[in-house]
């Protein structure tokens, strides 16, 4: 059928446009059905499939309602979740950041730039916490996606939700990067 077969051509093209954006591969992108989805996906996915081994998460007290709701259905199941506070400028300190990765943490989970007072936490000096005690790093950088560079690579992200419609894209579409 020759519009599956164009509707295949275009998928592919679009893994390629956002891997390119990203600095990731295309076969590292998965779209999914919305923002929800994906952060539920990342911290979800995470916490589930370590929690024989690690039940500790760690987020922000100003993260998106979606991340913060994923941890709390997770506290409901016996994780433990570490909230950090922000300071007077909306950042996070990363000696408490430190502080509080213990043992049995798997995710931290921590926005790249809030929807909501626009600050940019310092995400490649998160990414080489977590890379340096070998946890899992999930940021949601759809308010950053398309309008500020973003490796995964270089900031040693792990699992990125990013947003379509922010560039244009379809409204309910958003990308879900897995390395």
């Amino acid at each position: 059928n020759r519009a599956r077969q164009n509707h295949s051509l275009t998928a592919v093209a679009g893994l390629q446009q956002v891997a390119d954006l990203i600095g990731a591969e295309p076969k590292e992108v998965i779209f999914t059905s919305g923002a929800t989805e994906s952060n539920n996906i990342a911290v979800k996915g995470v916490a589930r499939f370590y929690a024989s081994k690690k039940k500790h998460i760690i987020t922000t007290q100003t993260e998106h309602k979606c991340v913060l709701d994923s941890c709390r259905a997770l506290e409901g199941e016996g994780f433990s979740v570490t909230y950090l506070p922000v300071g007077p400028t909306g950042l996070i300190d990363m000696e408490q950041l430190e502080a509080a990765i213990r043992p049995d943490t798997s995710l931290v989970s921590i926005m790249f730039i809030n929807n909501e007072i626009g600050v940019k936490q310092p995400i490649e000096e998160i990414g080489a916490l977590c890379k340096a005690k070998k946890v899992f790093f999930h940021s949601d950088c759809a308010q950053g996606f398309g309008k500020v560079p973003l490796d995964v690579k270089k900031c040693n992200i792990d699992l990125m939700s990013i947003s379509g419609h922010k560039i244009y894209g379809p409204k309910g579409r958003y990308s879900y990067d897995v390395l």
